[in-house]
């Protein structure tokens, strides 16, 4: 006896596959982040007291934005986890029925 998928599988492997673009974005802009706050950086030593001030506060917000871009990724990457092992123990079911 042959059971097919569950709408409820077919739901789950679709909410996985849209899981992967928004990683993909926070991991776009995280680098993209990265790469900016790391000219400021560089750009530092040549600056006077008060550019540099400036700079610091524009670090610190670059700072900030990676940390969020991290924070939405492992989101995104608990929910594919949690998805993953809900369409596991859903395969595991469909096939012990399929064995009765």
């Amino acid at each position: 006896m042959r059971i097919g998928k569950s709408d409820h599988q077919v739901r789950l492997k679709v909410n996985l596959k849209f899981l992967v673009t928004p990683i993909a974005v926070e991991a776009k802009h995280k680098h993209q982040t990265q790469q900016e706050m790391n000219e400021l950086q560089r750009d530092m030593k040549y600056q006077v007291e008060e550019e540099k001030a400036d700079t610091e506060s524009k670090i610190a917000m670059k700072k900030d934005a990676i940390q969020s871009n991290d924070e939405s990724i492992q989101l995104y990457k608990d929910e594919q986890k949690s998805l993953q092992e809900n369409l596991q123990k859903l395969n595991e079911k469909q096939q012990d029925l399929a064995m009765k």
